[in-house]
């Protein structure tokens, strides 16, 4: 495969990841973490997809989220390891029940960078190590 292939597919998993988040898609969004892969959510680190399935247990049933992510910088480093940063802005709508569409826009809940690496294996490229800085917090 070529930088440019691997740099695409890695782009491709970043916006799944985030999608999947959003449309509540947790069995999808789990296996594209690594077996021991970690995401530093919310002050804590979850490990391998197990803690992420169950970390999204407890998100609000009536939350309405969208992630939108931009300005991808991404550096394939070997033939299975990559490094990637990137920025995100969430928005947020919460209700006890899930609301009929569309919600009342609000300004994004905080805009971010994200640090993440990524791992080859034998199904293609899974999130490594996943951690955000917030730039700006509403």
């Amino acid at each position: 495969m070529t930088d440019h292939a691997d740099r695409l597919d890695i782009e491709r998993l970043i916006s799944r990841f985030f999608l999947f988040l959003d449309e509540r898609r947790y069995g999808d969004l789990s296996a594209l973490m690594s077996p021991d892969g970690v995401w530093h959510r919310q002050g804590k680190a979850l490990r391998g997809p197990g803690d992420v399935t169950e970390a999204m247990k407890s998100r609000p049933g009536g939350a309405t989220t969208r992630h939108l992510v931009t300005n991808f910088v991404i550096d394939v480093t070997d033939s299975t390891h990559a490094e990637a940063t990137f920025y995100l802005a969430v928005f947020f709508h919460g209700a006890d029940t899930p609301p009929k569409l569309p919600v009342p826009l609000e300004l994004p809940r905080h805009i971010s960078i994200f640090s993440a690496k990524f791992v080859r294996g034998a199904s293609g490229w899974k999130v490594a190590d996943l951690s955000e800085i917030p730039t700006f917090a509403k």
